[in-house]
């Protein structure tokens, strides 16, 4: 492995289209590179590897901008696609959900795991309620859960950009990246 990494990071502009800008990282030996998605509209991405999060931020509007972003990741590895993971929350929906939701919801889905095929990326799904208990008992109203993994991935990571977007990304990350050290 070369000593010098280049890593990226999103950055919304005034007229919120994405960017990206690349950081030169050096000295950084990376061994395990995971991309973890939580694939809901309202999900997140996060770049993780070193047992630490390079970057999260809000999964993207439109098939291309979700495309574009595993693809800048991957080229900006510089890495063999073979060592990098793509774990994605095995989701499903809800008898409560309604059908227009449900079918945008599997849409998604569906589309990442196209992406990650495209890229030719090994792909592990994770379900939520496993990844979810591996952390300890959660809330089980939806609201109060999705705070309580924004305040853990905070105290795990507090350099990383967390919010409620990307807060399950973060830790289906270090779900897999721990579950991995165990094997």
């Amino acid at each position: 492995m070369c000593n010098k990494r280049i890593l990226w990071q999103k950055k919304t502009t005034k007229n919120t289209k994405s960017t990206l800008k690349k950081i030169e990282c050096s000295g950084i030996k990376m061994n395990k590179h995971i991309i973890a998605v939580d694939p809901g509209a309202s999900g997140g991405i996060c770049v993780y590897a070193n047992n630490t999060v390079v970057e999260a931020f809000p999964c993207q509007n439109t098939v291309n901008e979700m495309a574009e972003s595993i693809k800048t990741t991957i080229n900006n590895f510089s890495v063999n696609k073979s060592n990098i993971i793509a774990v994605i929350e095995n989701v499903h929906a809800f008898p409560t959900d309604g059908r227009s939701s449900a079918f945008k919801f599997g849409r998604n889905f569906g589309m990442w795991l196209g992406i990650f095929a495209s890229n030719k990326l090994n792909v592990v799904q994770v379900n939520p309620y496993t990844w979810m208990k591996s952390f300890g008992d959660m809330p089980k109203i939806k609201q109060e859960r999705k705070k309580y993994l924004k305040e853990l991935a905070k105290s795990l990571f507090p350099n990383a950009r967390v919010t409620l977007k990307t807060a399950d990304a973060i830790l289906i990350a270090k779900y897999y990246n721990d579950l991995e050290e165990l094997d």
